[in-house]
């Protein structure tokens, strides 16, 4: 732990969604970006340069093979996971039994042993452990959530919830990691959890039975041949198909897309504009859940990721 005036934090996990942590970060007083850590050093880099731009200095860089030193070297107080969902436990765990406050991305794990050893993990040590649900902090919930407390409409027997992801959105998780299960967990666990957290809030209650059912019916390879919007390209950089494809994403044309992904490519491999009518997707584009919570209120709900519009 430190012994300076500052907090010490370690960002883990440097791609886009980071930014907002790193940035937040530098700009909180008594609190310092002391360290990095991902596969990239071009990624570290550019969360270097963000630290620079808001005046303060540069932050260590690790391998993730080398978090446990990172912990035990840099003094660290604070840890914000950003990275792939499928390996938040892989740095919670460690975090968490080092002693330091941790900060995860939703959804905090993907499967329910990944849970399990977290939760034991909370447990064990008595350590803070916050999933980042930002979706409770909006006026309009903020004020369903009262409204619902002070039993203004009275006692609440059923929910249907229903949200819409358009094809810029919705389309975006099929063409980068969320669209293979084993990393993402799939939309219900990626996406979905967002809206889940709203109404076990707002109900005050968590769920006992749950039933759902998902299909891959618009995204991927077969749906895209099938509707005729299959164009002949693995990723869109490149790619001549590409070129006036509506569901492509041009990464040279944005200059943060293009330093946290084109110009990393050459350190991890990873794609971030592959194409999504093709393969492999592992995940459901079309999600439809029945649940009772505990006190009794059911819930419907759907999510659908190809509409052309977003929102509920």
């Amino acid at each position: 732990m430190s012994r300076t005036p500052h907090l010490r934090a370690a960002v883990v996990g440097t791609g886009h969604r980071a930014q907002l942590f790193t940035r937040a970060l530098a700009a909180r007083p008594g609190h310092r970006v002391a360290a990095l850590c991902d596969p990239s050093p071009t990624r570290m880099a550019f969360h270097n340069r963000l630290l620079a731009e808001a005046g303060e200095p540069a932050a260590a860089q690790w391998e993730p093979e080398h978090f446990a030193d990172l912990l035990a070297k840099e003094g660290i107080d604070e840890v914000v996971v950003t990275t792939v969902d499928a390996e938040h436990d892989r740095y919670i765990v460690p975090a968490l039994e080092a002693g330091c406050r941790v900060v995860t991305e939703k959804p905090m794990t993907v499967d329910a042993d990944r849970c399990a050893r977290i939760l034991d993990t909370v447990r064990a040590t008595g350590n803070s452990l916050t999933v980042a649900f930002n979706y409770r902090f909006n006026p309009v919930h903020e004020t369903v959530r009262a409204l619902i407390a002070d039993r203004a409409i009275g006692e609440i027997l059923s929910v249907h919830f229903e949200w819409l992801l358009d094809t810029r959105h919705g389309a975006d998780y099929f063409r980068r990691w969320h669209r293979e299960k084993h990393l993402s967990g799939g939309l219900m666990v990626h996406k979905s959890s967002h809206h889940f957290d709203l109404v076990n809030w707002w109900l005050a209650d968590e769920p006992q039975d749950v039933f759902g059912y998902g299909r891959l019916g618009f995204y991927g390879r077969e749906a895209g041949e099938r509707h005729g919007l299959r164009r002949d390209y693995a990723r869109a950089h490149g790619a001549d198909p590409a070129a006036d494809d509506p569901f492509a994403l041009d990464l040279a044309a944005d200059d943060t897309l293009r330093a946290l992904y084109l110009d990393a490519e050459r350190d991890d491999g990873y794609v971030r504009d592959r194409n999504v009518f093709d393969g492999p997707v592992t995940i459901e584009d079309d999600m439809a859940l029945l649940v009772r919570h505990t006190r009794g209120a059911t819930m419907t709900y759907h999510l659908t990721a190809y509409s052309p519009w977003e929102g509920y």
